[in-house]
C-alpha cells in the first residue's frame, strides 16, 4: 500500500495526501514547485494548505517576498491521532447512549400451506450447532407435512449427524415408524412424553437462534423468528416441558402396546416426496 493511501487511511484527503507527501520531499518550498511536485492544482492548493495548516502539518513562512511551505514532522500525524482518540473517548459515552440498539427487530418469515410447513422442517436441517430441539404433537405434524417427508425428515437429519431433543405431545400422538422407541438411539433422538393432561396444538422446532412455529392444517400457516433473545426465551420453555415430560418406560398408555407398529398410509401425499428426490 503507498504512502498516499496510508495517509488516507489515517485521516487526510487525497490532496491532502499528496501535498503533505510532496511538502516533506521538497523541504522549504514556494508554491509553484509544491504545484508541480504536488499535481494539484494552484487554485486548490491554498485551501489544501490551509487545512493542513489547521491540523499543524504544514507551517508557512516568508523569505524575501515569497511565502515558503514546510511540511511538519510526521510524529504531528501521531498527536493528531491521540487528541482524536482522547476527544472519541469524551463523546462515546454520549453517543452509547444515543445507540437505540434495544429495538432492533428480529426476523421473521411467514410460511403457508404444506410446502411451507415443509420448508421450515427442512431449513432446520442447515444449523450448524448440530441440536435440534423439537415439540411434536405427532397427528398434527403428519396431518400439515405428510407421514411420508415426516419419516425421510426423522432419516435425513440422522443422516446428517444432528442430534434430536423430542418431546411427544401425549394428548396428540399418532402411530408413525419412528414412535417406536427402539428406534430413538438409531436416529439420534432422546424422546420424552408429556403429561397425558397437557393439551398443545402447535409444532415448535428450536435450532440455532431461530425458532418455527406451526398451526394446524386448517389455519394452515407457520413462522419462523431469528433472534437470539427469543429463542433462549424459548428454549427455556423448553427446558421446563422437558423437565415434566417422561421417557418412554415410565409411560403409561392405557394398556396400549408400546411398541407401536407404522399403519402405512395406501394413499400418497401430495408432494411428500418433492424434497427427497
Amino acid at each position: 500500500m503507498s504512502l498516499e493511501n496510508n495517509l488516507k487511511q489515517l485521516g487526510l484527503e487525497e490532496k491532502e495526501a499528496k501535498v503533505y507527501l510532496a511538502a516533506l520531499e521538497l523541504g522549504p518550498t514556494n508554491i509553484q514547485n509544491l504545484t508541480k511536485k504536488s499535481g494539484v492544482k494552484r487554485s486548490t492548493l491554498y485551501e489544501i494548505i490551509e487545512n493542513l495548516k489547521e491540523q499543524n502539518l504544514i507551517t508557512e513562512s516568508v523569505k524575501g517576498k515569497r511565502k515558503i511551505f514546510i511540511a511538519a514532522e510526521p510524529d504531528n500525524l501521531k498527536r493528531n491521532i491521540k487528541i482524536k482518540e482522547q476527544l472519541l473517548n469524551d463523546i462515546l459515552p454520549e453517543l452509547k447512549s444515543l445507540n437505540n440498539i434495544g429495538f432492533v427487530k428480529p426476523k421473521i418469515t411467514f410460511y403457508e400451506g404444506r410446502e411451507g410447513f415443509q420448508k421450515i422442517y427442512l431449513d432446520s436441517l442447515d444449523t450448524k450447532e448440530k441440536l435440534i430441539c423439537a415439540i411434536a404433537p405427532s397427528k398434527l405434524i403428519v396431518d400439515i407435512v405428510g407421514e411420508d417427508f415426516s419419516n425421510k425428515y426423522v432419516e435425513e437429519r440422522a443422516k446428517r449427524k444432528i442430534q434430536t431433543k423430542l418431546i411427544h405431545i401425549t394428548s396428540n400422538m399418532a402411530k408413525y415408524k419412528y414412535l417406536d422407541p427402539e428406534s430413538f438411539p438409531k436416529t439420534l433422538r432422546s424422546v420424552r412424553f408429556t403429561p397425558t393432561e397437557l393439551i398443545f396444538n402447535n409444532a415448535i422446532v428450536i435450532y440455532g437462534n431461530s425458532v418455527a412455529i406451526m398451526s394446524n392444517k386448517k389455519e394452515g400457516f407457520g413462522f419462523v423468528v431469528e433472534s437470539a433473545d427469543y429463542t433462549h426465551s424459548m428454549r427455556v420453555f423448553y427446558d421446563l416441558l422437558w423437565n415434566i415430560s417422561k421417557p418412554w418406560h415410565e409411560m403409561d398408555f392405557d394398556g396400549q402396546n408400546k411398541n407401536t407398529e407404522n399403519t402405512e398410509d395406501k394413499e400418497k401425499e401430495d408432494g411428500a416426496d418433492n424434497y427427497w428426490v
